[in-house]
C-alpha cells in the first residue's frame, strides 16, 4: 500500500524500471577522455567517436534509447565508414508507448516551439 496526498494505492505486484547502463569501458578502444557522465560514448552526428577509426551506434551511445535511433544510427556509421558522409538529425524522431491505447509524439513539444521562437497553434 502506498498513501499519497491524493489517497491510498493498493496493488499485488510492483514493476520497477530501472533503466539501462552502458558497459563502454571494455574493448571499444575509447580511452574514457570523452564518455558521457553515465558511461555512453560521446559521438558526432555522423556516429565517430573521439577515436578518429571508431564509430558507435545504438544503446552505447549518448542518443536516446530507441531501437529505430538505433538503426538510423547503424545506417548512417555504416555509410561514414565507407567514406560516405551521413548524418544523423534527430529534430523529428517519434516516441511510442506500446501501451493499450498507444501514445505516440513526433516533432516539437510545444515548450521546445515556444522555446526555438517558432510560432504555434495549439488545438485540444
Amino acid at each position: 500500500m502506498l498513501t499519497t496526498a491524493h489517497g491510498e494505492l493498493r496493488a499485488d505486484k510492483l514493476l520497477v524500471a530501472t533503466g539501462r547502463a552502458q558497459h563502454t569501458q571494455a574493448g571499444t578502444g575509447c580511452d574514457g577522455r570523452h564518455a558521457h557522465p553515465q558511461g555512453a560514448i560521446v559521438i558526432d552526428p555522423g556516429m565517430r567517436t573521439s577515436v578518429e577509426h571508431i564509430y558507435a551506434a545504438g544503446d552505447c551511445t549518448d542518443q536516446p534509447q530507441f531501437v529505430y535511433v538505433a538503426a538510423a544510427a547503424g545506417t548512417r556509421a555504416a555509410i561514414n565508414m565507407t567514406g560516405g558522409d551521413a548524418a544523423l538529425n534527430l529534430t523529428a524522431m517519434p516516441a511510442v508507448v506500446f501501451t493499450d491505447p498507444q501514445v505516440a509524439t513526433v516533432g516539437y513539444s510545444e515548450a521546445e516551439a515556444h522555446h526555438d521562437g517558432i510560432k504555434l497553434i495549439v488545438a485540444r
